[in-house]
């Protein structure tokens, strides 16, 4: 088993804010949220974009039971699969920008 960031969390709300993150990277392809969620996203994020790149109906399938919305789906089996097809890793970058005033939480954009 892998070790993951509870982020404070319990597990449903956990695994839903990240679907619901890497949804939205993958549809605007870039976000601002703290650096701790980023590290997160990250993860899930380059597997989504490898499913995307296999374009097997089992990776349609993982995919579609991760990420949500139909345009999020074409967007990562077309577009995102032919821009990266040549890359072995790495697809997605964190840039840290700025702490948050409410709370002094770093943040960071990941793209």
């Amino acid at each position: 088993m892998t070790k993951f960031r509870k982020l404070n969390r319990p597990t449903g709300h956990r695994m839903s804010m990240l679907r619901t993150m890497v949804s939205q990277l993958v549809k605007h392809e870039r976000i601002e949220t703290t650096v701790a969620k980023a590290k997160e996203i990250r993860r899930e994020a380059d597997k989504m974009v490898q499913l995307g790149k296999d374009g097997s109906l089992c990776a349609v399938r993982r995919a579609a039971a991760f990420v949500r919305g139909d345009d999020v789906m074409h967007k990562l089996f077309t577009e995102l699969a032919y821009r990266y097809k040549d890359r072995t890793g790495g697809y997605t970058r964190l840039l840290r920008t700025r702490i948050r005033v409410g709370d002094a939480a770093p943040m960071a954009y990941i793209e």
